[in-house]
């Protein structure tokens, strides 16, 4: 284990906290609490509600499909290894998810803790559209555009401003645009003229206007959420700041404390599916300690089911390695994107249903004052 060796100094400093052993020892007490920890009923009950837990986690929608009442997939294979790019030598070694996960585990819990008046999490999500011949246009992609028709792939920035007990919070939203999500989109969009913008009818909206989606940036919404500061849903509805500084930074402490947050918001998901899915929000959406933030990696370690992929690219431009958690049951994707020369985490994404492609751009503590989204991803 040279090579992570060498990943794992750089992370933590010159003098880590973590060792080959710790990663050794880590590895194989998650895969032995992994085999403890099978139980009866992995899948969801056909009577199972789907719940989204806010805007500021990576939503927990646990939505049965075709495979509801089956079990899940992450419970029963093995965790998968891929290539990494070692820093120094520019080799390639073979490492698994949890070595990755462990590797960003030693670089958290050496960041330095900040505060601010505002949390900031700021996101890319992309949606399709379906264009039908004749220029009919629906959401989610999930329709078949059939002949002549095509599909459209549109971007949107989104970003939160969670402010702290007593004072405010702030909610941005820009479009940036929607493009043909493919080339074979693409020929049938210059087919069928290259329309640059698409009428998807009245809105959801108080005021019901039509929804036009662009070819190009829109307008920015930003309006303030006076009832949603010091709130962070990612740990249930009514989560607080106290309750997120109040974390565990014991790994099965902390797993017991979301397997709570599951049990109160979507009890019928198995274990495996709501701990990773939440631990990815905790990592993403809050603004937990560096101590709390490596056991979560931690946690997410010994989960079983995990793959790995070298130079992988988010909605963000940037490239590491991707470990990922599929839950099918649920159509759902979970892919955390790490920087694999300094542990730190790129992305955090999910894919699945009608919830698209989520990535983290930006999370962490300012004091800049609240303004919109900008017009391009950064």
């Amino acid at each position: 284990m040279t090579d992570l060796k060498n990943l794992l100094d750089r992370a933590a400093g010159t003098d880590p906290d973590v060792t080959d052993d710790d990663v050794a020892a880590d590895l194989s007490r998650g895969r032995r609490a992994a085999r403890r920890r099978r139980f009866a009923g992995a899948g969801l009950t056909t009577a199972a509600a789907a719940l989204v837990v806010g805007a500021l986690a990576v939503p927990l929608a646990f939505a049965p499909g075709a495979q509801s009442g089956g079990p899940d997939s992450a419970l029963s294979a093995p965790p998968a290894t891929g290539p990494a790019t070692g820093p120094a030598t520019g080799t390639v070694t073979a490492m698994s998810a949890g070595e990755v996960l462990l590797v960003a585990a030693a670089h958290e819990e050496k960041a330095e803790p900040t505060t601010g008046k505002y949390f900031r999490v700021r996101k890319v999500q992309s949606r399709e559209w379906t264009v039908m011949a004749g220029g009919k246009i629906v959401c989610c992609g999930s329709i078949p555009a059939g002949p002549g028709g095509y599909k459209l792939r549109e971007l949107t920035v989104t970003e939160t401003w969670t402010g702290l007990k007593g004072g405010t919070a702030w909610f941005g939203t820009r479009s940036l645009g929607a493009h043909p999500a493919t080339a074979a989109d693409e020929a049938a969009w210059r087919k069928a003229g290259a329309p640059a913008n698409w009428n998807a009818g009245p809105s959801d909206t108080a005021g019901k206007q039509d929804q036009v989606i662009s070819s190009k940036p829109g307008k920015a919404t930003f309006f303030e959420l006076k009832d949603d500061a010091d709130r962070y849903t990612a740990l249930g509805m009514n989560g607080t700041l106290q309750d997120v500084l109040a974390l565990p930074a014991d790994p099965e402490q902390l797993r017991a404390r979301l397997l709570g947050v599951k049990a109160a918001t979507a009890p019928d998901a198995t274990d495996v599916a709501a701990l990773a899915q939440l631990s990815a929000g905790l990592l993403s959406d809050t603004p937990a300690l560096p101590k709390v933030r490596g056991a979560a990696f931690r946690l997410l370690a010994g989960l079983p089911g995990a793959t790995v992929q070298q130079n992988v690219t988010d909605l963000g431009g940037r490239t590491g390695t991707a470990v990922g958690f599929s839950f099918p049951a649920y159509q759902l994707n979970l892919r955390l994107i790490v920087d694999p020369k300094t542990g730190k985490l790129l992305s955090s994404s999910h894919t699945g249903g009608k919830n698209g492609d989520s990535s983290i751009l930006l999370s962490g503590w300012t004091n800049d004052t609240p303004e919109a989204p900008p017009a391009t991803i950064k």
